[in-house]
């Protein structure tokens, strides 16, 4: 808060904490507070505030009350909120179960819970971690939302609630509110537009039975759509020959028209490996994409993150990639894994002789490791109508399902993973200020392709989209969809399929979309961002999120002040058991920031 006192809770009223969001984020700060209370804060009183207009705990994206169509898309067993002692923190560890040992029951596709389920976790976590805290500290749950923080003549903050509900006094506040949503454009007279944001229920209860709709995205929110409106609406999937499904329509649902910038869904999860369903044990050290070595590489005069720590991510991708390939598949193979490794560990930072390397030891192109393929599958393609095209989505779905489910999964899975464990080195990096400016925005680039290889949905929802398909439920429209509203319908086209259009009334915007400031729903964020308390930063337009003063996520106002008695955190993916979490590093660290005001 620029140079304003901080107040400490010594000689006066007790020091107050506010964490503003208390879906799994907030409530993975909260636990976090309370084990550091004893150590950083002693005795002393201390008043904590949980505000959130959703169960306290799973917030909205989890609340208890959703369809159990709408499922998780992380593996039961590999979520939890309970830091346990992997973790590498200053804080005490508090070990608990993952979401499929708390659950206990039978899981969806045999290792996802449903969304609802997952949110009884959420409140059985926070339930039990605020149950035990220490007697000094007071707990107020307020089911509210912020719509204002405003900075008070003391030096000290009031949250502003909605509902007519007396504010609360802070002395430092976490905003935590998850995704932004955005305002809804309107749309023309006669026609329907639903979205961006989450899969709505009431929403999408707009569409009429058998209507066309055009869909702009093909991501999670498309997936959860796709489970409401067709077995939402009386449809079912059957096995069919050779363990493919068959959809069975029940009349109801929608015809979906659905693009994306790829023009291709996100593939699925890969399937999980039967003898380790479930994290239990410490994840096997990188080889070289070490932290010393990314960090030795960035503290080289002149240091490019692409031109020198790159290459060592990539030669970690390829080796757990072809270790497992060559593990699981010999076959496929002209030599035996050891002949090869000793190879590739002589060339790990030459990219091109690594690739003439696989080459020569790998006979089938489609076996090796290419992520340019991976990442934009559509590249390049041009159709010669919507009919060229659906064969090739559905041939393309086919067989990402082939390399992500049984034994043929394993070096995707192995991939994602060093993915993963690679993305985490990095974001330490950034954390501890190795990496920072055009460097730290050329590393989320490229790891882009990691959330786009890694966060697909389970691999059952990938078969039944393929079956959708099949059953002309879903027509995909291609890659660089391009939409447009005219006076009757809206209109979809392709660049890649020539003379193409697809027209509707209705149209479903499938994204979690970025958006202006001016555009965002949550009235606290849009009065900080209208009164210059949060910035873009420089040279965005503030749809990448607020300007933060680094790891400590301070927002940074317009004129440059940094407010130290605020933190900003995103969404975050759940951390993983016995795998020294970033996440829950990252939320200690927040915890006791909050304490000490450091």
């Amino acid at each position: 808060m620029g140079n304003a006192p901080r107040h400490t809770g010594d000689g006066g009223a007790p020091l107050a904490l506010c964490v503003i969001g208390c879906g799994p984020r907030g409530a993975s700060v909260t636990e976090r507070i309370l084990a550091n209370v004893p150590a950083l804060y002693g005795d002393r009183p201390l008043d904590l505030h949980l505000v959130d207009p959703y169960p306290h705990g799973a917030g909205r994206t989890w609340r208890p009350d959703q369809p159990g169509l709408l499922w998780m898309n992380s593996a039961a067993g590999q979520v939890t909120l309970y830091p346990d002692a992997t973790v590498e923190c200053a804080g005490p560890p508090r070990p608990g179960p993952t979401t499929a040992q708390w659950l206990g029951g039978p899981l969806h596709d045999g290792a996802y819970a449903a969304r609802r389920d997952q949110g009884r976790y959420l409140l059985r976590f926070l339930a039990e971690v605020t149950a035990a805290r220490p007697a000094s500290v007071r707990l107020r749950l307020h089911r509210a939302r912020a719509v204002d923080l405003l900075r008070t003549g003391d030096g000290r903050q009031r949250v502003i609630l909605d509902g007519g509900l007396p504010p609360v006094t802070a002395d430092r506040v976490l905003l935590a509110q998850g995704h932004p949503d955005l305002l809804p454009e309107p749309a023309p007279p006669g026609l329907t537009r639903i979205g961006p944001g989450p899969a709505d229920p009431g929403a999408l209860d707009r569409i009429p039975d058998g209507a066309p709709v055009l869909v702009r995205g093909l991501g999670l929110v498309f997936i959860d759509c796709l489970a409401l409106l067709t077995e939402g609406r009386g449809g079912r999937f059957a096995p069919a020959p050779g363990g493919a499904l068959r959809y069975l329509p029940s009349g109801r649902e929608p015809r979906l028209y659905a693009g994306s910038r790829r023009g291709v869904p996100l593939p699925p999860k890969p399937a999980l490996d039967p003898a380790a369903a479930e994290a239990d044990g410490p994840d096997e050290p990188l080889r070289f994409a070490t932290a010393a070595a990314c960090r030795a590489a960035l503290a080289r005069p002149g240091a490019d993150f692409g031109r020198d720590v790159w290459p060592l991510v990539l030669a970690e991708l390829g080796w757990w990639y072809y270790r497992a390939l060559f593990t699981a598949a010999p076959g496929r193979a002209r030599t035996g894994w050891p002949d090869f490794a000793a190879q590739y560990a002589l060339l790990a930072t030459d990219p091109e002789r690594l690739a003439k390397l696989a080459a020569a030891a790998v006979p089938d192109p489609a076996d090796r490791l290419d992520l340019a393929r991976l990442a934009d599958p559509l590249a390049g393609a041009v159709f010669t109508g919507p009919g060229d095209l659906q064969a090739r989505l559905r041939a393309h779905l086919a067989a990402t399902l082939r390399r992500r489910t049984g034994p043929a999964a394993a070096p995707e899975r192995a991939l994602v993973d060093a993915l993963r464990r690679t993305g985490e080195v990095v974001e330490d990096l950034w954390r501890a200020g190795d990496l920072a400016g055009a460097a730290a925005g050329d590393a989320l680039r490229r790891f882009s392709l990691g959330t786009y290889l890694s966060s697909g949905p389970p691999p059952l929802r990938a078969a039944q989209l393929l079956a959708l398909a099949e059953a002309g439920v879903v027509t995909f429209v291609g890659p660089d969809m391009r939409v447009t509203a005219g006076p009757a319908a809206f209109r979809a086209v392709s660049p890649a399929v020539p003379g193409a259009v697809h027209e509707a009334a209705v149209l479903l915007d499938a994204r979690l979309a970025a958006g202006p400031p001016a555009r965002l729903a949550d009235p606290l964020l849009r009065a900080l961002w209208e009164r210059g308390e949060l910035s873009p930063e420089p040279g965005d337009d503030g749809t990448a999120g607020p300007r933060v003063s680094g790891p400590e996520l301070h927002p940074v106002g317009a004129d440059g002040t940094v407010h130290r008695d605020r933190i900003v955190v995103g969404p975050a993916q759940f951390p993983r058991p016995y795998a020294n979490a970033a996440a829950l590093r990252q939320n200690d660290a927040i915890a006791r920031r909050l304490l000490t005001g450091d």
